[in-house]
């Protein structure tokens, strides 16, 4: 019998807000990675994109832990917007998905899946520190999406 590696177990945090706009300005928003960099918490460091504009990159501030994040776009993922790892990358997925709500109300959800710190403190560092700094960069990164959306829509 031969040994199979498994895959690490994802953890993930999720958050989600209501965004009066439409569902194609909220798809055009997020589709444009070039200014993901205007609305992202400050969590999100040295966000960058590559010239053909088909890979993000960031480091996520944590408390004792900075994970680096390079991801594409999903091609396959067709009810949200998903980016998923693209080689070395500390996170697996981020994805978008929304749905309207009304003309111009649209609900977002936002997921994160990442592998979680390991050593023996890992889980209580996941547990006190890292799941809630994860869980308000997300936060954060919505609450300023909504602004910039709105105000240039002309609501706040």
């Amino acid at each position: 019998m031969t040994d199979t590696p498994t895959k690490p177990r994802l953890d993930w945090v999720r958050q989600d807000i209501h965004i009066h706009t439409t569902g194609a300005e909220l798809h055009r928003r997020l589709s444009d990675v070039r200014a993901h960099g205007e609305w992202l918490a400050q969590h999100f460091r040295d966000y960058g994109v590559t010239d053909d504009h088909d890979v993000m990159t960031f480091a996520l501030a944590l408390p004792l832990r900075t994970e680096c994040a390079r991801l594409y776009r999903d091609p396959n993922e067709a009810e949200a917007i998903a980016f998923i790892a693209a080689g070395e990358s500390d996170l697996a997925a981020i994805t978008w998905a929304f749905h309207e709500e009304g003309a111009r109300d649209v609900h977002v959800t936002v997921e994160a899946r990442y592998q979680r710190a390991s050593g023996p403190l890992g889980p209580l560092l996941e547990l006190l520190l890292h799941r809630p700094y994860r869980t308000q960069a997300l936060r954060e990164s919505l609450w300023n999406l909504k602004q910039l959306i709105e105000r240039s829509n002309g609501r706040s």
